[in-house]
């Protein structure tokens, strides 16, 4: 069981890597785009990336998790083969007909009538090209998660961003091209991933339609959508309330905040999402599976903490780095913020028996209510307690969303999860907030002490207090002295070269 383990860490690993890599990009080109485009035109920018993360939800069909799904069902090479060249031909029909509606609708309806933007339409159309030359690329790379060839997703998908990233910089600064160099580098970059992925692919697909295959897919992808739409208001939501009833400056506020702890996303929610639900399918036939979802609930809650409380310890200091003191409110945000990351982690692992008995539309109900309750919780704490209102109102929808998505699926499924042992684990992260707050956020070398304490204290109680098991310290011990000896190799042998 515990190779399952060592392929999921390096999956998210792999996985974890290469998303990082988009944010990055996303943060060395904010300053570009800020200097070389006019705030009319970044604001507009921002409707356009809005407009194609929409359209890619939707028009995506739920399309690379049903691929999974029915790549689990089948157990010869060539049966897989032809699920692929079926799927493929679904992803392409998405992609005819994005690039259909945004041939005809994204001057007229889109810029003309949705955000009152005539004559920016080649924006917005030029943009949801980019969307639909990418449900081409969700294939292949299902069939890389599937595959377990997490190695080659991130070589591929890191090259691509570095070209995307230089050509954008190119059109921009160079040849001034404004709004159109960036929609036309993600455009560009977005046809090479293609054909780089398809020709990777050509060796895996049979071009055959397995109509009842077309059938399933959709019947298991398409509740996924509206889940996914609720999913993408869950996240960024908060922004557009706060706008509509507070002033500009705690907007600004609230969006570093979002911005400072979406790092816990792309390093950590992301690559779980990725990598789960293959483990899922992987392992649902074997012998050990219900102790495997029962032990990755207290893993994947280990492991969100571990990587969440020096960010929320220190979120103070890293609000500084990153700003004026005017964000100073920030940092208790970030905290409150992580928590939630950390209970959506929860409910993935939870999903389990949506996922496997193919009632994806509870998904979508669960995610629905979550960001009702959100909405809820916002409209009745933001006008008394400000950003702190929306913030704990988050938290609620998250919480609110992890016990519905458990009562539905165990419907469905099941399964006797470590609830005790990971609710132990998950009230660290609470304990350390309460005590940080009684140390100053000062930049002093007594507050940051205290604090490195407190870090300390909270990693050494899951061993102090015995919450893990004797085989589970006994893995993390070799793999820290796998890791130890590989370190001790990569200097020695580094240290001889440069004496030769």
């Amino acid at each position: 069981m515990f190779s399952v383990f060592k392929d999921t860490i390096k999956g998210a690993l792999a996985f974890g890597v290469s998303s990082s890599l988009v944010t990055a990009v996303g943060f060395i080109l904010t300053p570009l785009y800020t200097r070389c485009l006019s705030i009319e035109e970044f604001g507009i920018y921002g409707l356009v990336g809005l407009t194609m993360t929409v359209a890619t939800a939707i028009f995506g069909m739920g399309l690379s998790l049903a691929t999974f799904r029915s790549y689990y069902d089948y157990q010869e090479e060539e049966d897989r083969k032809k699920l692929i060249g079926t799927a493929l031909f679904v992803a392409f029909i998405g992609c005819a007909v994005l690039l259909l509606l945004a041939a005809l609708t994204a001057e007229p309806l889109i810029a003309g009538k949705l955000f009152h933007l005539t004559n920016r339409g080649r924006y917005f159309q030029v943009g949801l090209y980019a969307s639909a030359f990418g449900l081409l690329s969700a294939v292949p790379f299902a069939v890389y998660r599937a595959k377990r060839r997490f190695g080659q997703f991130a070589f591929v998908n890191g090259a691509v961003i570095f070209f995307q990233m230089v050509l954008i910089v190119v059109l921009v600064m160079f040849y001034h091209a404004g709004i159109m160099g960036i929609v036309v580098g993600q455009l560009v970059a977005q046809l090479v991933v293609d054909a780089i992925l398809l020709f990777l692919l050509r060796k895996d697909v049979r071009l055959v339609v397995l109509w009842r295959e077309v059938k399933k897919m959709l019947a298991y992808g398409l509740p996924l959508v509206p889940g996914s739409v609720f999913y993408l208001f869950l996240n960024s939501g908060s922004l557009y309330f706060a706008h509509s009833i507070m002033s500009l400056k705690e907007v600004a506020v609230l969006n570093l905040a979002n911005k400072a702890s979406s790092i816990f996303a792309v390093w950590i929610v992301n690559p779980f999402q990725l990598i789960w639900l293959p483990m899922v399918f992987s392992v649902e036939k074997k012998d050990f599976a219900e102790k495997f979802y029962s032990r990755m609930l207290t893993y994947s809650v280990y492991a969100s903490v571990c990587f969440a409380l020096p960010i929320s310890v220190f979120s103070h200091e890293i609000v500084r780095v990153l700003a004026t003191p005017q964000y100073e409110g920030a940092g208790r945000l970030i905290s409150l913020f992580l928590f939630g990351y950390i209970l959506f982690v929860v409910q993935n692992v939870f999903n389990v028996g949506f996922m496997i008995r193919r009632k994806t539309g509870y998904w979508s109900l669960a995610i629905f209510v979550e960001t009702l309750f959100s909405l809820v919780c916002w409209i009745l704490l933001a006008p008394r307690f400000g950003l702190m209102g929306i913030a704990v109102g988050s938290l609620a929808g998250y919480l609110s969303g992890v016990i519905i998505t458990w009562l539905f699926s165990r419907q469905f499924l099941k399964i006797s999860y470590e609830v005790r042992r990971a609710t132990v684990i998950l009230l660290i992260y609470p304990l350390s907030m309460v005590a940080t707050s009684f140390i100053s956020s000062s930049l002093t070398v007594c507050s940051i002490l205290l604090k490195c304490m407190v870090l300390l204290l909270c990693f050494a109680i899951p061993f102090v207090f015995r919450i893990l098991h004797e085989d589970e310290v006994l893995a993390l011990k070799q793999a820290y002295l796998r890791a130890r000896s590989w370190n001790n190799n990569f200097f020695s042998t580094s240290k001889k070269k440069q004496e030769c």
